[in-house]
């Protein structure tokens, strides 16, 4: 991946950036990021999202070069996210403790929501 000179990973790469925490390692979506994955994932998506509150997208690790297909489910306060499936198959394999920033973006290629682990509060640590 090529970066562009005067910016940094997260800005030239990743759209979408996430903290994820102790107490809630899922992943939630505002209103800017769902408009960003539909529209640039397969129309369908959104439409499907919309109609039946849940959808499975095609998930890329990017580290680790392995396919998930992860529920985007809508949660009792109206927010689409990935939760469950997120946490069991992301989540618990990579052994992420609640502390890891993760990038996400649409591979124009394939339409599969690619994410990745940009930062650890360790590594910010370590090197501050």
């Amino acid at each position: 991946m090529l970066w562009k000179k005067g910016k940094n990973k997260v800005e030239s790469e990743f759209p979408l950036v996430k903290w994820l925490t102790k107490d809630f390692r899922g992943v939630r979506f505002n209103e800017s990021d769902l408009k960003y994955i539909f529209e640039n994932m397969d129309p369908l998506v959104a439409i499907v999202a919309e109609v039946e509150d849940e959808v499975r997208i095609p998930i890329w690790d990017q580290d680790t070069r392995v396919n998930h297909l992860l529920m985007l489910h809508r949660d009792i306060d109206g927010v689409f996210g990935f939760y469950n499936d997120w946490i069991q198959q992301v989540v618990i394999r990579r052994g992420f403790e609640g502390k890891e920033l993760i990038g996400f973006y649409v591979n124009r290629l394939n339409l599969d929501l690619t994410f990745s682990v940009i930062e650890t509060t360790d590594n910010i640590r370590e090197s501050s």
